[in-house]
């Protein structure tokens, strides 16, 4: 019934997408967050929906006769097409193209779905969508997460969520990331009524975090309390209220949960820590001997390079790192290209944030931003100690830093309303403003 159910959902749509293909976008979006089919036991387990909703919202583009607009100018799309470009001349020159294959074809799937979604987005309503279908799905996953966590007293851990979220370490960095974001559901639901569901959704996140019994998420999801506490304006009101219910959440938690947490004391005792430090010694070898391109996608999974790369008396695993899964992979010039990717996403989230904040009509879109540049660092921090370079969720977030821009730009064209500092003087009905119109005269006193 599950699998039945799972393809009824998506076959539906699919005539659509032919015509409307931001509706295959959405499908799209729905089923590489939420990953529904994985929680199936039939033929939809391990069909291919994705393939064949990219095909449909492909030809959707041909066929549909709407205006279609790339954002070549944007910041973040002239860094992320430079990384791209660089990826694909570095598994050009890889020691295994075999090894690599799998990753680089995942990895092109995902950034061709982010273009397509830049081009036929473009507009407040299908953004709400975007966003929200994203939001939702993994919020799905939080709930389930979080419960788990809260009615089995955190003695058990939460185990991945299948597709992108693997295992815990990386269903933890979702989640780090995904708080910021549950606030803005909070403030900006779709509608009222789903106002009191996203207050117990967004409580249920950070519960889903800390049941992972991950370090990298619990060090990521503390740094963007932390952030979100000193960006508030009542951030000592914030403090009073979370300090209480942060201690009550760690006691809450077993022994084991504790001891896990504790190990970072003693990292250099910690087994797990020091595989991860042989990975990363070998990923500076690798980059030593290759600094333009490094070893290709993979690398990290190529044992014949075990006896040249790796550290005596350390076997090879995952890199546990974003920064050393790069450089392994991409060289220097490709660590470079991301890291100025993560930057210009910080900053220009930053940006659209001031700027659309102060517009009654654009207030959610910097709302918006302002979420997901916490959400950048969370994966900024997460990042040091988990490999989720090519994590689906931290592209599609700098693809909606991108239409937050071009949306807000058109609907600050058409005129937006200065949203005023309160005052106790009365300044009369607030005027439309457009770019290029001259400020309004102050009306003489009767």
């Amino acid at each position: 019934m599950r699998s039945a159910l799972v393809a009824l959902l998506i076959f539906v749509w699919m005539p659509v997408m032919l015509f409307k293909p931001h509706i295959g976008v959405l499908v799209w979006n729905w089923v590489s967050h939420m990953n529904p089919h994985a929680y199936t036991y039939g033929f939809a387990q391990s069909f291919p929906f994705l393939v064949l909703v990219g095909g449909l919202t492909a030809a959707g583009l041909v066929i549909a006769r709407e205006p279609k607009r790339f954002p070549f100018e944007h910041p973040i799309m002239i860094a992320l097409l430079t990384y791209v470009l660089w990826t694909i001349v570095t598994y050009i020159f890889a020691f295994n193209h075999t090894v690599g294959e799998p990753k680089i074809i995942q990895f092109m799937k995902m950034i061709a779905f982010a273009l397509v979604s830049v081009m036929v987005m473009q507009s407040p309503n299908r953004l709400k969508g975007f966003f929200y279908v994203m939001v939702v799905s993994l919020l799905f996953i939080a709930i389930k997460g979080g419960a788990f966590t809260l009615l089995t007293g955190g003695g058990n851990r939460v185990q991945g969520a299948g597709g992108m979220m693997g295992d815990n370490n990386q269903l933890s960095m979702a989640m780090a990331m995904l708080f910021p974001l549950s606030l803005y559901f909070v403030k900006h639901p779709p509608h009222r009524l789903f106002k009191w569901p996203a207050i117990g959704a967004a409580t249920l996140v950070p519960f889903a975090a800390i049941g992972t019994q991950s370090r990298g998420g619990f060090v990521a999801l503390a740094a963007v309390l932390f952030m979100f506490l000193m960006k508030s304006r009542r951030r000592f009101l914030l403090l009073a209220i979370a300090i209480p219910l942060a201690i009550g959440a760690v006691n809450f938690m077993p022994e084991s949960w504790m001891d896990r947490m504790q190990s970072t004391e003693n990292a250099t005792d910690d087994d797990s820590f020091l595989g991860r430090v042989g990975m990363w010694k070998f990923s500076t070898n690798v980059a030593a001997d290759h600094p333009i391109v490094g070893g290709g996608f993979n690398v990290f999974y190529y044992r014949a390079l075990s006896d040249e790369y790796m550290p005596f008396g350390y076997r090879m695993k995952a890199p546990h790192s974003i920064y050393y899964e790069v450089l392994g992979e991409h060289g220097y010039f490709g660590l470079f290209f991301f890291l100025t990717l993560l930057f210009v996403g910080w900053f220009a989230a930053g940006t659209t944030a001031k700027m659309f904040r102060q517009y009654k009509e654009t207030e959610w879109i910097g709302d918006m931003a302002g979420g997901v540049q916490l959400s950048f660092l969370a994966y900024a921090v997460g990042g040091i100690t988990v490999n989720i370079a090519a994590f689906d969720f931290f592209y599609h977030l700098l693809i909606t830093v991108i239409l937050c821009r071009v949306v807000g730009d058109r609907m600050v064209e058409k005129g937006v309303t200065k949203i005023e500092k309160k005052s106790i003087i009365n300044t009369g009905p607030k005027e439309k403003w457009r770019p290029g119109a001259p400020p309004a005269r102050p009306q003489p006193a009767e």
